[in-house]
């Protein structure tokens, strides 16, 4: 072996042990630290890894691709979804995903590639049980972390409060990302058990685990977390166990990992990761025990286990309103799903609305990152309860049946069908091996039902596809690929060409995006110059032209929106964010002429500058791309209300709550409009059902009825929200100055001593307002 092939083979090994580093990075200095920094380092190893790869396979065909399933259905995967994104609506958004995923076709390309490389390149089952073996004891550290979080001692990344009923989330930054992550650890932890047997744990490998834990917790520590003695001791304590452990069989410090791995899943109350990880297993113990002959004895322990879990689910089915589970959050989440439960209810309509969209574009779907569009268009106004901007189904096979429509959800389920056919066709597995690992694709799979893959889940199922398409084809002797050898002399400018080629790929691909992210965050910032410092900011993230381009635009018309009512901000700054701002979503229009984001942003950034009839265009836009959407009628009734047109807010108005009457906010909004257009029957009619549950004592309700002195009304809907509520101080206040407003300044002193009895800290703004109706001061508002 030549220096230059060891050092192109070192490069690709590097790269590929540090890949399970990844999900440690939080990048506080890049917009979305949880998305991006993992997402540029993923795609920068594999860069680099893929030309020295490439370079080492001209000088050696032993690292060469063979033909392989595996690969055949990947590549037709990637193909169909490029044929997919390309006749998209967005193709570049398809090709280049956006910050807050970095996903897209970039990313499976990438994916592609490695699983390529490692399966190549990693010829020795000694280096793939090192490699599950460090990315194990990455988890072991993800694991603690968590925990610490649970003590409080680090923060959550999606905030919340700490103790058990927090979902903790490590450094991933959303529990659904972590609880796939575990997932997959605990199935190669027990591939790794069934392999290892009785074996002993070097010497090396003892020393280095509880070492990496300990700078693990001082690492932890130093990210502002402030550590209780108590965490810590319970944190040193575990090192010592594992420490301990690693002087036994690696069974055991294994077993350990799956505890603590199945501990942190169930923490990040992933309901659907939950239900996938004991899918997956009793899956994977009922082929064993139906398909080894030798089985007998493992049958037991396996039926045993199975009911064990059907005893513990109705368990807690029973002890479901006790406040032991209800205490327990992931307890709690499991026990409260229901088909009328609000995030079980989004995902079966979300469902639904993709359903449309795949009936619109049936053979190759809208492209990837597109069901935002689809999401607009057939939005079921039953969501008003949930996030209002979807992006992904949450549900793996409608998500790639929206991108790739039905030739690209057939070419996804064939790489998991080429998974299993390789599988179980080889003869490199023996049936427990080939049990865990169908496990493994089974809990995956239902794990995807209901949410979507990450960086991370993409690299553990890239890294799982390259082990089995490898030790396949070493079991069955596959023949490398042919193509010309370049000779021994000529391998160190193979060297230098890898590396400048991949020098030059990293810095084309990643460069301008990177240093848009920056400069998008700065933007954000508060910088020493002042808002026009944030405007140059701006400025220069939009000239990179990267991939980051909609969301830069997105920040700058919201930060041009706040200051149109800010205090203290110059007429030019704000015109010249108003410019900027305008001219920016003008051009996302123009890119993205399906997705009502823009429109709606546009057009609230114009009403809160007073330019009201252009801003009724752009909402109107919104409106015919989103028609089901009560949000962009909220907005455009608004409008209608500014612009003085109080039949056309009514018709706006009204349409959003015969959309869905359930909806509350949509009633308050047409109540107001009408009291404010004298329609008092429709009022009426809106207000009575929830006037004695106190939710008609809205701010609106009281203004509305304000402005056209009818007092008496607003002292029935406060009365009887008192009633329902006596404990709402603010009501309080609201009532008294009814009552002053109507005349009746001894009762209206009366409420505000009442207020005072419900919350004596409302004592001192209460006797201000008494002594200023005494003295005829007060003011009504």
């Amino acid at each position: 072996m030549t220096l230059s092939e060891k050092i192109l083979r070192w490069i690709v090994l590097v790269g590929v042990f540090a890949l399970p580093f990844i999900c440690l990075i939080v990048a506080t200095s890049l917009f979305f630290p949880f998305i991006t920094g993992k997402n540029f380092m993923f795609r920068i190893i594999v860069e680099a890894i893929t030309f020295a790869w490439l370079a080492l396979a001209l000088i050696n065909p032993v690292y060469r691709p063979r033909r392989n399933w595996i690969f055949g259905a990947f590549l037709v995967f990637i193909v169909i979804m490029a044929i997919a994104d390309a006749q998209g609506v967005n193709p570049f958004k398809s090709f280049w995903s956006n910050f807050e995923r970095m996903d897209g076709w970039i990313t499976i390309a990438h994916l592609f590639l490695y699983t390529v490389v490692a399966a190549s390149v990693i010829n020795a089952e000694k280096l793939w049980r090192r490699l599950f073996e460090i990315s194990i004891g990455v988890s072991i550290f993800v694991d603690l972390l968590g925990f610490l979080q649970i003590l409080g001692v680090a923060a959550l990344g999606e905030g919340g409060i700490s103790g058990l009923g927090a979902r903790i989330d490590a450094t991933f930054g959303n529990p659904i990302y972590l609880a796939v992550y575990m997932l997959f650890h605990i199935f190669l932890a027990t591939l790794l058990i069934y392999q290892s047997g009785k074996e002993q744990w070097q010497t090396w490998q003892r020393a280095v685990l509880p070492a990496a834990l300990v700078v693990g917790l001082l690492w932890s520590v130093s990210q502002g977390t402030s550590a209780s003695a108590i965490a810590i001791i319970l944190y040193l304590v575990g090192v010592v166990v594992v420490g301990a452990l690693m002087f036994t069989r690696r069974a055991n410090v294994l077993m350990l990992v799956i505890v603590l791995n199945t501990i942190a899943l169930l923490f990040t109350g992933t309901r659907g990761t939950t239900f996938g990880l004991v899918g997956g297993t009793v899956l994977g113990g009922l082929i064993y025990m139906f398909l080894a002959p030798q089985a007998k004895a493992a049958r037991k322990y396996i039926l045993a286990g199975i009911a064990i879990l059907i005893v513990a689910a109705g368990g807690l089915w029973l002890a479901r309103d006790t406040a032991a589970v209800r205490s327990v959050g992931f307890l709690d989440r499991l026990v409260a799903i229901s088909p009328t439960e609000t995030t079980v209810a989004a995902r079966f309509m979300n469902v639904g609305i993709a359903w449309q969209g795949i009936k619109q574009r049936p053979i190759l779907g809208w492209g990837q990152e597109e069901y935002a569009v689809v999401f607009d268009k057939y939005y079921d106004p039953r969501m008003y309860p949930d996030e209002q901007w979807f992006d992904r189904v949450h549900d793996i096979v409608f998500d790639w049946w929206v991108a790739g429509g039905t030739l690209g959800i057939l070419s996804y389920l064939g790489l998991l069908g080429a998974y299993l056919w390789v599988l179980w066709r080889s003869k490199g597995f023996d049936l427990a091996e080939k049990s865990i690992l169908t496990g493994l694709l089974a809990g995956y799979f239902i794990h995807n039902l209901t949410v979507f893959d990450n960086i991370t889940s993409y690299i553990l199922f890239g890294t799982v596809l390259a082990y089995i398409a490898w030790r396949s084809n070493d079991a069955d002797q596959t023949k490398p690929l042919l193509y010309p050898s370049i000779s021994s002399a000529a391998a160190p400018v193979a060297l230098c060409g890898a590396i400048l080629l991949a020098l030059g790929t990293v810095w084309l691909v990643n460069a301008n995006a990177y240093f848009q992210n920056k400069a998008i965050l700065a933007g954000l910032a508060q910088e020493p110059g002042g808002l026009s410092e944030n405007l140059a900011d701006f400025q220069q993230a939009l000239s990179y032209g990267a991939f980051g381009e909609q969301e830069a635009r997105e920040q700058v018309v919201q930060v041009a929106t706040e200051l149109a009512g800010a205090q203290g901000v110059s007429t030019s700054t704000q015109a010249q964010f108003f410019t900027l701002a305008g001219e920016q979503m003008l051009q996302q229009e123009k890119e993205a002429p399906l997705d009502a984001r823009f429109p709606l942003f546009l057009g609230t950034m114009l009403d809160s500058y007073g330019d009201y009839t252009d801003a009724q265009q752009q909402l109107q836009i919104a409106h015919e791309l989103s028609p089901s959407k009560q949000t962009i009628l909220f907005e455009l009734g608004l409008n209608a209300e500014a612009r003085g047109d109080t039949a056309g807010a009514l018709n706006y108005f009204s349409q959003a709550y015969n959309l869905e009457p359930d909806y509350l906010q949509a009633r308050i909004y047409y109540a107001t409009a009408a009291i404010g257009a004298g329609d008092d029957s429709i009022a009426d009619q809106l207000l009575a059902p929830i006037i004695a549950s106190g939710q008609a004592a809205d701010p609106r309700i009281a203004s509305a009825y304000g402005a056209r002195n009818e007092f008496s009304k607003i002292i029935t809907i406060w009365q009887a929200a008192l009633k329902a509520d006596p404990t709402n101080t603010q009501n309080y206040f609201t009532l008294a100055a009814a009552y002053y407003a109507a005349g009746n300044t001894q009762q209206a002193i009366v409420e505000l001593k009442a207020a005072e009895a419900a919350d004596p800290s409302a004592t001192t703004k209460a006797e201000q307002a008494i002594q200023s109706i005494q003295s005829g001061t007060a003011k009504v508002q």
